[in-house]
């Protein structure tokens, strides 16, 4: 008998049908997972800016409220500086109004007028460390013989320690100040001699009435901080600035001015307003404070509280689906009384910063 066997077949491959087939589901998974990774990137990149945003407002609000809560120590009833030869009596925090004009006006790099509608802030604040220090820079020292001109403190050794470019001390009986320009201390233990270009102004102390400092005052250095709004030139972006001041008129004829160069606070912060609450009736009751915009430097009976708000953005714009700014929804901010010019959405989003503090150095009720 004849046995029948069948060759084993040859393996088939795929055919052309086949692989482009397979190519095209291949291109439509691999386009699926691409557009997917665009998308997940593009929605992390947005959080990330919002979050950066966010960020920015915070740390720039929380710095300028740090500085305010320190603010006119030890000068609840004004504080006594030369203006112009002719002492004055001012708030030890004041600020400019980005809608105003005259004393008004706002100020930014080198005592400029603004022109953003920002507003600026001026601060006395005291050295955080002058108490518990000895006759050191930095110290504080009490007044051990009355009158005007030269001070007489108690000092015991030799003052220690650096004193700033441009020292400024205060002679406070802890209501009302005299700020003082320091040209030297001379040390005669146990007391020492403090000099200071107001010397030759007749008159002039932390209490004209009394005819001069008074035994007790204590002497303490503060420093004269400006904040606004100016652009960073390392990015070309808003941001929140600081700088150092000294008594001299600016131009809006304030007392105080920037000494030298700012800097930076806070980058992309690209507004910045402040509102001052006044107990004109002193009730005492928070609630019930007039607040307005911008500050005269005269002193103002009643100054309680101070509102801080203000707006930042991250570092790149938010992109939407088809990775271009979103022109629909990030536009400026209007913060108190300023409502900036209508401009095209830059995806850019925005963040406010607004927070209310209380001023505890100038309510009596906190001696």
């Amino acid at each position: 008998m004849k046995r029948c066997s069948k060759s084993p077949s040859k393996p088939r491959g795929m055919t052309l049908l086949e692989t482009m087939i397979a190519a095209a589901l291949a291109t439509i998974i691999l386009a699926a997972a691409t557009a997917l990774l665009l998308a997940g990137g593009r929605v992390v990149h947005n959080t990330e800016h919002v979050a950066d945003s966010h960020d920015n407002a915070r740390l720039a609000g929380e710095t300028l409220l740090s500085a305010v809560r320190q603010a006119g120590a030890g000068m609840s009833e004004g504080l006594w500086v030369v203006s112009s030869g002719t002492p004055l009596r001012i708030n030890p925090l004041f600020g400019g109004d980005g809608a105003g004009t005259g004393v008004l006006a706002a100020t930014t790099t080198g005592n400029v007028p603004g022109t953003n509608g920002s507003d600026d802030l001026w601060l006395v604040v005291p050295d955080r460390n002058y108490l518990g220090r000895n006759c050191a820079p930095g110290a504080a020292m009490t007044v051990v013989k009355p009158g005007t001109g030269a001070l007489q403190v108690n000092c015991v050794g030799a003052p220690s320690g650096a004193a700033p470019a441009n020292p400024m001390l205060v002679a406070s009986n802890m209501k009302s100040a005299a700020l003082l320009t320091q040209t030297s201390v001379t040390s005669t233990p146990p007391t020492a001699t403090v000099n200071y270009q107001e010397t030759a102004v007749p008159g002039f102390s932390n209490a004209p009435h009394k005819g001069g400092f008074q035994r007790g005052d204590l002497v303490y250095p503060v420093r004269l901080l400006h904040f606004f709004i100016g652009t960073n030139a390392n990015n070309g972006r808003k941001a929140l600035m600081r700088a150092e001041g000294k008594p001299a008129s600016d131009v809006s004829g304030r007392p105080f001015m920037d000494m030298g160069d700012p800097v930076v606070v806070q980058d992309y912060v690209e507004d910045f307003q402040v509102a001052f609450g006044i107990d004109a009736t002193n009730t005492g009751d928070p609630t019930r404070y007039d607040f307005q915009h911008g500050l005269k430097p005269e002193f103002t009976p009643g100054l309680r509280s101070v509102r801080v708000s203000v707006v930042a953005t991250g570092r790149t714009p938010r992109r939407d689906t088809r990775n271009e700014a979103v022109l629909s929804e990030d536009l400026p901010l209007s913060v108190e009384n300023h409502t900036p010019a209508t401009v095209p959405a830059d995806g850019y989003f925005r963040s406010l910063f607004s927070r209310r503090a209380e001023l505890p150095n100038l309510a009596s009720a906190s001696l």
